[in-house]
């Protein structure tokens, strides 16, 4: 399956206010996160997700949005596991599935003790181009439809999906010795944040609650949850979003209504500059209350409320007590023909 180039977005696909449809009552949009797939590492994890998926699909999901860090190894064999997971749920298609890409489906990270020293090496030889690629071209058929902000590249794209437009965006910044050492740290590339400034300044009305969908969070978190001084160092120099403040005015400009995203493993709500944020990254793992959970953007009756829902059930657990190491099996993914990453 090969897609068409995707439709670059002009003034012409928004509406003024005067034009606005009302959508029927009734709309349930899940937010997940950080599920970090892996049958070599964390096989709990693929039990959990397919728990939680079966339960949300169940209670009435009507889309589902995941903000990265789907697979943790960035490794082939891992999203064609995510792929086959999709397809058993039928969420392989746009109006069911919206996705970003995570740090970890990048670059993948460190998962046992003997990996922390050895992958700031790694890191420097990862193919940030091809592994984008490689995760758009995974997830293909979640794009058909969507309208791209610059010409011949996928992010930022819009989505409509009910009563609800998502701005997909990729906050995955490309490695750097002094900026990003890990891969872990976020920004907006220069592009994407041209292509807002220019909606901003077009005066466009999108006739839908906007909600953006990336992978970066966008507060300093507490003493709580980073334990110590340590932490906190360790945050600020290999998890931040660059230059959030701006991004955050920019969102305000963009009248954005909620943010959802992961990065951080807690499921959480917060508010900043009257924009309500969402994490999603404790769904089915380390997060310190160990249940699975989603989040919930909900419109009722003309009314919009947001959630976090837990689960009796507690994180999945895994019998495998060491790596497993498969040989890659090749997998037909779509590819994104004429659209660069």
């Amino acid at each position: 399956m090969q897609l068409e180039a995707l439709p670059f977005i002009t003034d012409t696909d928004f509406h003024s206010p005067g034009n606005l449809k009302p959508h029927s009552s009734g709309y349930k949009l899940v937010h997940i996160s950080d599920t970090h797939l892996s049958r070599q590492f964390y096989r709990e994890n693929i039990k959990s997700f397919k728990i939680l998926l079966e339960t949300v699909l169940e209670e009435g999901a009507d889309h589902i949005v995941i903000t990265g860090d789907i697979v943790s190894t960035a490794d082939p064999d891992d999203f064609y596991l995510a792929r086959e997971i999709f397809s058993t749920f039928g969420l392989l298609d746009p109006d069911k599935l919206t996705v970003v890409p995570g740090n970890h489906d990048i670059f993948g990270g460190p998962h046992r003790a003997v990996d922390v020293l050895s992958f700031p090496k790694y890191i420097r030889g990862v193919d940030y181009t091809k592994n984008l690629k490689l995760f758009c071209d995974s997830f293909s058929e979640t794009f058909v439809g969507v309208k791209t902000l610059v010409k011949d590249s996928l992010f930022p794209f819009v989505k409509q999906t009910g009563p609800f437009s998502i701005l997909g965006l990729n906050s995955i910044s490309r490695w750097s010795l002094w900026n990003n050492p890990l891969g872990s740290n976020g920004s907006l590339s220069s592009e994407q944040v041209v292509s807002l400034k220019s909606l901003i300044e077009s005066n466009f009305q999108i006739e839908d609650t906007l909600l953006v969908a990336m992978h970066h969070h966008s507060h300093d978190l507490s003493d709580e949850v980073l334990q110590s001084k340590l932490w906190k160092k360790i945050e600020s120099k290999t998890m931040r979003l660059k230059k959030r403040k701006k991004i955050i005015k920019l969102f305000n400009k963009l009248n954005v209504s909620y943010v959802l995203h992961g990065h951080v493993h807690l499921n959480e709500l917060y508010e900043k500059k009257n924009i309500k944020f969402m994490n999603g990254a404790g769904a089915v793992c380390d997060d310190p209350i160990p249940f699975l959970k989603y989040n919930i953007i909900e419109r009722e009756n003309g009314e919009t409320c947001a959630r976090v829902e837990q689960l009796s059930i507690p994180y999945q657990t895994s019998t495998v007590k060491k790596p497993l190491y498969l040989r890659h099996k090749e997998a037909a993914f779509a590819n994104l023909s004429n659209v660069s990453v």
